[in-house]
Formats: structure tokens, sequence, C-alpha cells
């Protein structure tokens, strides 16, 4: 996405913080729900920036979205993996790179439509895991954000080793120069 700074991000981006339950929502599982929700499925009442948390469970399973509640009603359909870790020195912000693979390919066919990027974007772009000229095209693209490439790079990274025939990435050289 093209976030409000006019840098390149991928979505969902977060901060890492509970909303109403401090324990369970420490896990970094929680975050990546809380921003999917938000951020692709247009639930503006778990945005801290825009309103206050009052509700006792936010993210009980009556309140999620129809997409969310989908890919939660069955153990499989939905991935999520930290790919990486860092000290952002720019920043000073801890960054957990996630990569968020939905499992079920009937999910763009239902739910394709209702996706749409939050406030936050000033607009959205999607790429496809069989694209790898276009994916390299977008690696290269000077307007990333420094911690958005980190964590595209790193999608990437585990994508080609879980992604089977779902992904045709291009070749990524990892070695530190």
């Amino acid at each position: 996405m093209l976030n409000a700074a006019h840098r390149l991000a991928v979505i969902p981006k977060g901060f890492h913080e509970p909303m109403t339950d401090v324990r369970a929502d420490a896990q970094i599982g929680a975050t990546l729900r809380r921003e999917m929700e938000e951020e692709l499925f247009g639930r503006d009442d778990i945005d801290s920036t825009v309103t206050d948390w009052l509700r006792a469970d936010p993210m009980h399973p009556s309140r999620l979205s129809e997409p969310m509640r989908w890919l939660m009603d069955e153990p499989g359909r939905l991935r999520m993996e930290c790919t990486g870790f860092g000290l952002n020195m720019v920043s000073g912000n801890f960054e957990f790179a996630s990569l968020i693979v939905i499992e079920d390919e009937d999910f763009w066919t239902r739910f394709g439509g209702q996706i749409e990027a939050n406030w936050e974007s000033a607009s959205l772009r999607q790429y496809s895991s069989l694209d790898p000229q276009l994916l390299t095209e977008l690696i290269g693209d000077v307007a990333w954000s420094n911690e958005g490439l980190f964590a595209l790079l790193q999608g990437l990274r585990r994508l080609s080793q879980i992604g089977g025939d779902r992904a045709n990435l291009p070749a990524i050289d990892w070695k530190v120069q």
C-alpha cells in the first residue's frame, strides 16, 4: 500500500498493543488479526486512533467481520508467522515482520470484493505471488519505507519456502556482501 506518508508499506501494519485483555492481547497473532480486521476488513471500531476501546471483548467471534469469521471457523484456513525481528535504527521501534497466508483458495472468490484499505492508505496495490517480474519491479521501487521493504523481503523469503505451486517468486540473494 502507499501509506499516508506516501511511502510503500505492507498491510496490515500496526503497533503491537493490548486492546482490553492484557494477557491474551500480548500475543503477536492478536495484533495481526486485529490489524487485518481494521486495515483490510473495515472494522474502524477497533482502531485506537479513531475511537476508544469500550467493548469488553472487541475481537469476540460475534463481532468479527464476515471474512475474518470465515477464516477463523476452520483450522488451517489462515497461517500467520513471524518472519523477522529487528530494531529499526531510524524510528527506534522493534519491528516484527510477519507473513499472513490464506490457505483456502475459496477466500478470494467469497470475500475479495470486501477487502479495502482503511484511512491509513493513500492507495492499494495488488500483486500476485505468481508474477516474478512484477514482484521484482515492486522490490526495486524507491518509494519503500525501510521497515516495509524489510517486511516484504522477509515475507517473500518465507513464501518461497512454503508457497508450493502458488508462488513463483523472483530469486533473492540473501548473502551479506
